[in-house]
């Protein structure tokens, strides 16, 4: 009998003749110019607080819209000159039902000692927000698997990233805090920003922009005045995870006023192709 030679395939075998040059895998777009990390540059002498990372403006076409670059710079904060603390709730109009929102954080300082930086500039509040730390193009997605970056901004940009940026209002409650509650609020998210977050997977229920700032509220009320997070059955609460719920939530318990917030309207987005500045006049005939 003659015994022959057969061959079999191995699929986890390489291919006899590779690729001289793979493909590359496709590059990361580099992170968003709009955020940046904040960076703690100390104390001066008389007790202010020195931070690095924090958004003065964002960058704009000749039409008013604004591009993906913010203006960063550093400044100056007087945590004791706090005046007040605010809710702030930006529904997202372009979604069903306005949901999910985002949510975040308004300091107000007294008119002596607003937020300034080393070029002069002044802005009577500071905004802190926790969002997903995009790349360059990226949109909200609650399903992303991105960092959380705590970023740091001035009232003045917090409003044209939300109605002028995003185009979305944005809505501002005034929270019921003690002083000594404001201040230490402000040194706690502040010291939260500072932090490196990258390892830190933004979560829409867990880890998101509304559950850091109640994390960081909850610290400073007592136990009576805590929300919850969940529901008595341990499943997570609606009224504390979807943004433009909570403030019924805030209200519940002695945070905020039943009253209607102060409103800052979404600008709308500018023509594509907008008129010539100066249109030729209609000729007589």
């Amino acid at each position: 009998m003659m015994i022959t030679q057969r061959t079999f395939n191995r699929p986890n075998q390489p291919p006899a003749n590779p690729p001289a040059n793979p493909p590359a895998p496709p590059a990361q777009q580099p992170w968003s110019a709009l955020q940046h990390a904040a960076t703690d540059l100390g104390s001066t002498p008389d007790g202010l607080l020195h931070i690095d990372g924090v958004r003065w403006d964002i960058e704009n076409k000749p039409n008013g819209e604004c591009i993906e670059k913010g203006v960063f710079s550093d400044a100056f904060i007087n945590p004791n000159k706090v005046k007040d603390v605010f809710l702030c709730i930006k529904p997202f109009v372009d979604q069903p039902m306005g949901a999910p929102g985002h949510a975040l954080l308004k300091f107000e300082f007294e008119p002596d000692a607003p937020v300034t930086n080393s070029q002069g500039q002044t802005d009577p509040g500071l905004a802190i927000s926790v969002e997903q730390h995009f790349h360059q193009g990226e949109a909200y997605d609650p399903n992303a698997k991105n960092p959380t970056i705590h970023q740091l901004g001035t009232w003045t940009d917090a409003l044209e990233k939300a109605n002028v940026n995003d185009h979305d209002p944005l809505q501002v409650y005034r929270l019921l805090l003690n002083h000594d509650q404001q201040v230490a609020l402000l040194r706690d998210r502040l010291g939260e920003a500072v932090k490196d977050h990258q390892s830190s997977m933004y979560d829409a229920i867990n880890n998101s922009c509304l559950s850091n700032l109640i994390d960081g509220v909850n610290k400073q009320v007592p136990e009576q005045q805590q929300i919850p997070k969940t529901q008595p059955d341990g499943s997570p609460d609606p009224a504390a995870v979807v943004p433009i719920w909570c403030p019924n939530n805030f209200a519940a318990h002695g945070l905020i006023k039943r009253d209607q917030p102060v409103v800052y309207p979404a600008h709308p987005k500018p023509p594509e192709n907008p008129p010539p500045a100066n249109p030729p006049a209609l000729l007589m005939v």
